[in-house]
């Protein structure tokens, strides 16, 4: 079959076409008959391939009759994928060939000289004229003078144009002339767009519907006021501050086009008001601490001012803990606020054990770049007694910084992503401490899959302290090794430095890492890998390290990863720790 187009004075094309990236997705099937193209620039073949009608009704046993039906069918598609590339004069021909068992299409290309573009008149009037962003449209046009016509810039041309309008609040803008006139016998075309944006709107009353916080508290999160210009970027960030505040569980804009009026779009806010109270719990396992609960009650508003208060528990064999923080939503309640947290810390390894109260004042924020930046100041009264010795109760005042953020591709099941905490802080004898001292701390994840799915989870922790008396520091600020959270195989804060009576007393600084590779097994079942090292103590010249290795599995649940792991020091291989916990890598 031979498919060409006889040439014609003049063509004036005004071009509906799809674009060939969404017509292979809509067209990306299976099919056992394929199509091989000669003669085309790889372009063009690609174009072919996208543009051929769906062959799924056609196998290898159909008649060459049903064959050559489909072939006289595709003609008109064939010839719009070729016009499309700027080839208005190809000659196609197809055919069917047996291939094997199977049918094969052999397409044969003659694509003639391309249609190349000889002028553009481009006119942009109306307001929005000398607007940036239509500015930038124009500065991208897609052609020069004896470039190849290809339709596809010339549709993304009049979309940008259009995008524009739609989002900063060209609403009457139209096109007056967009028109493409192709002369096939000469190979030429002329491209002729004349938009008009007509007037930029602007924001008219702006009616916020909401049931939680007081008008003079809501003002703080509203960013849209009467009488600025419309930007739907800025509608979508206005939603986003309203969802993040914690008080909503849906919130919708709407912008009433049809009640426009002198120029201005009157928009209506709803937020729905989400449940005022919510509850957490959290259970682990290990061989060294037994089993371990954890507890978190949140209001998420306590009063019309929009403060909100916060509450917890966690208790294990070594450990328990109560714990309250109420914040305050300051002038930019999206991106800052004040806390007061305070609560009561037993921790007890065996060889050293603690009572703790706290209270802590802060200011927190989050930048543009969404670091979380908190500065403090913390008082801490603490009982710490080594086994054998008497207790000895201490008091600090510390004041400090804290830098955290997390990066990750999904919350709860990421793929890849990073997480990065640092701490400073430090309290001098003059200022309601017993002693005068400086701590830094810094703790990291990074989390790659490779090709194969596999999973690589590398972590690490550092931290050093300058005190003079370290046996009179609180045991709340001395760093241990050892456990679930830190070095798989050993137990529970088990590393550390030794005082005269073997006891572990924990050390001056800390420096852990583990390296673990995960592998899908079985649709939501995965085999784990690890090994961690690390140690607490005085001397950097001298740290000591253990390492633990292990096994594990992981099981994607609805509410996140839960982890099973078997672990042993390198040291004593017959000292099998268990693990059992639930929460997502970062």
């Amino acid at each position: 079959m031979n498919v060409s187009r006889k040439a014609e004075l003049c063509l004036a094309m005004s071009f509906m076409l799809v674009s060939p990236a969404l017509w292979a997705v809509d067209r990306a099937k299976p099919s056992t008959i394929k199509m091989i193209v000669s003669g085309a620039p790889p372009a063009l073949a690609e174009n072919l391939q996208v543009y051929l009608p769906d062959r799924r009704k056609l196998g290898c046993n159909s008649p060459r009759e049903a064959v050559q039906r489909f072939i006289d069918a595709s003609q008109r598609k064939l010839i719009e994928a070729t016009e499309a590339m700027g080839f208005f004069n190809a000659k196609l021909d197809m055919e069917p060939l047996r291939q094997g068992a199977c049918w094969v299409l052999s397409l044969k290309v003659q694509t003639g000289l391309p249609v190349r573009v000889e002028q553009s008149n481009v006119k942009l009037v109306g307001e929005g004229q000398s607007f940036f962003a239509f500015r930038n449209v124009l500065d991208e046009y897609p052609y020069n003078p004896g470039d190849v016509f290809i339709s596809q810039g010339y549709e993304d041309f009049k979309k940008g144009l259009t995008r524009v309008a739609t989002r900063y609040g060209f609403f009457d803008a139209k096109f007056k002339q967009r028109q493409v006139q192709v002369n096939v016998d000469e190979h030429t075309a002329v491209v002729n767009v004349d938009y008009d944006t007509g007037v930029r709107y602007r924001l008219g009353e702006v009616n916020v519907q909401q049931e939680v916080l007081k008008d003079r508290f809501l003002k703080r999160y509203i960013r849209l006021h009467s009488g600025d210009y419309y930007d739907s970027t800025k509608l979508l960030e206005q939603q986003r501050i309203l969802e993040g505040s914690g008080y909503y569980k849906d919130v919708e804009i709407n912008t009433r086009y049809r009640d426009a009026k002198d120029g201005q779009v009157p928009l209506a806010i709803t937020a729905i008001t989400r449940k005022r109270y919510s509850y957490l719990a959290n259970l682990g396992y290990a061989t060294d601490t037994g089993v371990r609960i954890k507890g978190q009650a949140e209001a998420h508003w306590v009063n019309k001012r929009g403060h909100k208060m916060e509450s917890g528990f966690l208790y294990s064999k070594p450990e328990a803990e109560i714990k309250a923080s109420y914040k305050v939503p300051l002038w930019k309640p999206e991106k800052e606020y004040a806390s007061l947290s305070g609560g009561w810390r037993s921790s007890d390894n065996d060889d050293i054990k603690s009572d703790a109260l706290n209270l802590e004042f802060s200011y927190n924020r989050r930048n543009d770049s969404d670091w979380g930046q908190t500065a403090f100041i913390k008082y801490l009264n603490e009982k710490t007694q080594v086994k054998g010795q008497a207790a000895n109760r201490a008091q600090q005042t510390l004041i400090g910084a804290r830098l955290s953020k997390t990066k990750s591709d999904d919350p709860l099941f990421p793929t890849q992503g990073w997480r990065l905490q640092a701490e400073l802080q430090g309290s001098h004898e003059s200022l309601l401490s017993d002693q005068t001292l400086l701590q830094g701390s810094l703790s990291g994840r990074y989390l790659y899959t490779l090709d194969n799915k596999g999973k690589v989870l590398v972590q690490g922790n550092v931290g050093a302290t300058w005190i003079d008396a370290f046996d009179n520091m609180p045991k709340s600020l001395r760093f241990f090794a050892g456990g679930q959270n830190s070095v798989r195989g050993y137990d529970f804060e088990s590393i550390g430095e030794e005082d005269a009576g073997g006891n572990i007393i924990g050390g001056k600084n800390l420096l852990t890492a583990g390296l673990e590779y995960e592998r899908p097994v079985w649709e939501k079942i995965s085999a784990a890998a690890f090994v961690d090292a690390g140690s607490a103590f005085d001397d950097w010249g001298n740290p000591r390290t253990k390492v633990g290795v292990g096994v594990g599995a992981r099981y994607r649940s609805p509410v996140g990863p839960i982890r099973v792991d078997l672990a042993v020091p390198t040291e004593d291989s017959s000292d099998v720790h268990f693990y059992f916990g639930l929460g997502p890598d970062l």
